[in-house]
C-alpha cells in the first residue's frame, strides 16, 4: 500500500512535507537529507513511501529513491531502532555512507546519527551485514569515485578505484576491516592485503 505518491509538492518543512494528489493532501516525514534534492513548491515530485501502522496512530514516511526506503526497511527490523530512529540515521547519513559503514563495520560513521551509541552502532552492523552485503552496499548507478563519503573512508575508496579495482572488489576489499583509529595508508595497506588474499 502507498508505495510511492506522485502528486504536487504543497509545503515543506523541517522533516515533513506535503504533496497534493488530486485535491487531498498527504502529510510525508522524510529523512531531512533529502530537503535540499527536492523541487520548489508547485512544482511534481514522486516520493517512495513506507506506509507505519500503529494502534493509535497512521504515519507515512517518504524517500527520494528506492534505495533509500529500502535501507529504512532494513534498519526498522534491527532490535530497537523505530521508524524515527531509522529516519534520524537516514538524515544524517546517506545511503551509499549508511550501507559501506555497516558492511566495513565502521561504528564511528555510524555513531554521528542522533541517538545512535556505540552498542546500537554494533547491533546495526551484526543484524544488517549480511543483508546489505547481498543488496544494497552501493548504488549501481554511483560512480565510486565520486561516492558522497567524507574523511578517511572516501579517501581508501577513490584510491582503490584509481588502483583500478571495480566496485565488487572494493567491496570485498573492505569487508571485516576495522576502520576506527586507522589512517589512511594503512586502511589501503590492509584492502590490498585482502584483495591480494582473494587471488
Amino acid at each position: 500500500m502507498f508505495a510511492y505518491i506522485n502528486g504536487v509538492l504543497e509545503e515543506v518543512g523541517e522533516d515533513e512535507i506535503i504533496i497534493d494528489v488530486g485535491g487531498m493532501g498527504y502529510a510525508i516525514t522524510v529523512p531531512q537529507s533529502i530537503i535540499d534534492r527536492l523541487p520548489k513548491a508547485g512544482e511534481m515530485i514522486k516520493i517512495y513511501t513506507r506506509l507505519i501502522v500503529r494502534e493509535d496512530a497512521m504515519e507515512l514516511y517518504g524517500f527520494i529513491d528506492k534505495q533509500q526506503k529500502n535501507l529504512f526497511t532494513k534498519l526498522t527490523t534491527v532490535s530497537g531502532i523505530g521508524p524515527k530512529g531509522a529516519m534520524a540515521i537516514l538524515s544524517t547519513l546517506n545511503p551509499d555512507q549508511l550501507a559501506l559503514s555497516i558492511v566495513t563495520g565502521d561504528v564511528k560513521m555510524l555513531t554521528k546519527a542522533p541517538g545512535v551509541g556505540k552498542k546500537t552502532a554494533q547491533r546495526i552492523i551484526l543484524e544488517l551485514k549480511d543483508k546489505i552485503d547481498n543488496e544494497l552496499l552501493i548504488n549501481e548507478n554511483a560512480d565510486v569515485q565520486s561516492m558522497d563519503m567524507n574523511g578517511t573512508l572516501s579517501e581508501v575508496v577513490e584510491a582503490l578505484s584509481v588502483l583500478g579495482y571495480g566496485r565488487p572488489e572494493i567491496q570485498s576489499a573492505l569487508k571485516g576491516i576495522d576502520t576506527e583509529g586507522r589512517d589512511t595508508a594503512t586502511l589501503i595497506k590492509m584492502a590490498l592485503k585482502n584483495l591480494n588474499n582473494l587471488k
